[in-house]
């Protein structure tokens, strides 16, 4: 089952010099099985971050598709990305984005209280997550 496919991704960038442009990512195509672990590797410039945010749809291809599940995250609208980004896809940033001025437990949380699931529900689920991680005394 493919659970990602990129389809032909081209991205672009115009600059504010006499209109160059810079191809960030050119005719990029693959696809990611059920299963299967991806780890997505290069030198400090060569596009990475440009593919990772098109593929959570924080940026738009100039050219080509992504199907996520299936779907054209073409198709999917602004407005519901983000929900679409909090249920369906996990990131690991380079810098992780905790904020300080919060807990643990309510880093843990955040995402959690956004879903709007019940109280009860995502207290469960903290202190599960953390215990896993060998954190739940923090």
């Amino acid at each position: 089952m493919t659970l990602l496919d990129v389809q032909h991704v081209k991205k672009i960038y115009k600059t504010r010099f006499k209109g160059n442009q810079v191809e960030a990512l050119k005719d990029i195509h693959f696809t990611v099985e059920k299963g299967e672990y991806v780890a997505i590797m290069g030198e400090s410039g060569s596009g990475k971050s440009t593919l990772l945010n098109i593929l959570a749809m924080l940026d738009k291809p100039t050219a080509g598709r992504v199907y996520l599940n299936g779907m054209d995250t073409a198709t999917i609208k602004n407005k519901d990305a983000s929900s679409f980004r909090r249920e369906k896809l996990g990131f690991v940033f380079q810098d992780f984005n905790l904020l300080d001025t919060l807990s643990v437990k309510d880093n843990i949380l955040l995402p959690l209280v956004l879903s709007r699931r019940p109280l009860k529900q995502m207290m469960t689920q903290v202190e599960a997550i953390s215990r896993q991680l060998g954190i739940h005394s923090l």
